[in-house]
């Protein structure tokens, strides 16, 4: 609890941290610029707009766990402080921060029908479920400082995306999407959104062993991390 009153009191406060609900507010309507072109591009494309709609703050805030507390990043490992604890407070904003959206998403896309509803659902299901743990796992590697009064450069720098992090992205967009397609290509729609939402029900049972191989990616990157913020 109280990780995440700090958390909170981060996202109030820091003009970096806001910016990154601001465009996580902003990716719900991305399933829209998909939506006119679904004859052209397919339903894969337009799932993956509606994945992404779902889960635009957890992209954005949990790409840069720890970064976020980088400019006191040092103090807090001298503390005695669980990792676990610490990790597991960040995973649970990300997932309050999906719901709201799925929420919001869900009411939004209602007027274009029950397809895009369950689409949205079906993504939601995958982010809470698999993309929270993945994105909180590549941000053992990221190791790019944070000036939270700043709200320019909200990507982040190059240190953001590496090999590794570039590696995360195919099993947080690509996996879904080709599991939907492919599913609803022999099936239909409804099938196909039920073959996602599935994986992220079976992510879920499975948090005990994903959140214990995060926990050791960052104990083995802490000192490497250290030395990355140290030079801010």
């Amino acid at each position: 609890a109280t990780f995440i009153k700090n958390d909170l009191r981060l996202l109030k406060r820091a003009k970096r941290a806001r910016m990154a609900v601001y465009m996580g507010i902003g990716a719900i309507f991305y399933g829209m610029i998909f939506l006119p072109s679904e004859e052209i591009l397919g339903s894969g494309f337009l799932f993956f707009g509606y994945l992404f709609s779902t889960g635009g703050f957890l992209f954005m805030f949990g790409s840069f766990v720890p970064s976020w507390d980088s400019q006191y990043y040092p103090l807090m490992m001298t503390q005695n402080i669980e990792y676990k604890e610490y990790l597991n407070s960040k995973w649970t904003l990300m997932i309050i921060g999906t719901v709201i959206s799925t929420f919001l998403a869900s009411f939004i896309y209602s007027f274009f029908g029950t397809n895009a509803v369950y689409a949205v659902l079906a993504g939601a299901f995958y982010n809470i479920g698999v993309n929270g743990y993945l994105t909180l796992w590549a941000g053992a590697y990221t190791k790019s400082p944070i000036d939270l009064n700043s709200s320019a450069n909200a990507f982040g720098d190059k240190k953001a995306f590496n090999a590794k992090t570039v590696l995360v992205g195919i099993p947080q967009m690509l996996l879904p999407v080709l599991v939907y397609f492919f599913t609803s290509q022999y099936y239909d729609h409804l099938t196909g959104c039920l073959a996602v939402a599935i994986l992220g029900t079976v992510g879920l049972l499975l948090k005990p062993i994903a959140f214990n191989l995060i926990l050791k990616a960052y104990k083995t990157e802490k000192y490497s991390t250290l030395e990355a913020y140290k030079t801010n």
